[in-house]
């Protein structure tokens, strides 16, 4: 009988501490996601900041578009850490929509004329299997709905 007691105490135990950990992982976790949106918010200002100067110097189109995409490729992960902090999951169709902007970036970045033809024909690929998976994949949830609050142009 006794050893019974002194068995459920170690199992209630086991279950406090692993649920104690849990919460304090997830507080440190939220807290080190809440840093990562802040630094994705400096550097969409400090690319727009480079960005406006570089208007005024030598004018790289390829440069510039770039420097757009990249700044949509930071939105898009701020959309994705604001979404893991609401709901505590990764949305895979954000994921998978900022992998084919990266893409397409770093092709407009080299200069498509600059890529070898090997590349250019992964990439490609690359982008059609990821679009596939999007489209019938089945990761994209078509009526979910991420953020509980309201946004202000809506009444």
């Amino acid at each position: 009988m006794e050893n019974d007691r002194s068995k459920k105490k170690e199992i209630e135990f086991y279950f406090w501490i692993h649920a104690a950990f849990r919460r304090y992982v997830e507080v440190i976790m939220d807290l080190i996601l809440m840093g990562l949106v802040l630094v994705s918010f400096v550097l969409i200002i400090k690319t727009i900041y480079l960005l406006g100067v570089s208007l005024y110097g030598d004018t790289n189109i390829a440069h510039i578009i770039s420097e757009i995409m990249f700044i949509f490729i930071l939105a898009e992960t701020v959309r994705l850490l604001i979404i893991y902090l609401e709901s505590h999951r990764v949305a895979l169709d954000a994921m998978v929509e900022i992998a084919i902007v990266s893409v397409i970036r770093e092709i407009i970045l080299k200069g498509f004329l600059h890529v070898e033809p090997i590349i250019v024909c992964v990439a490609c690929l690359f982008i059609l299997v990821l679009g596939l998976l999007l489209r019938y994949g089945g990761i994209r949830a078509e009526h979910e709905v991420y953020s509980l609050y309201k946004p202000f142009s809506k009444k």
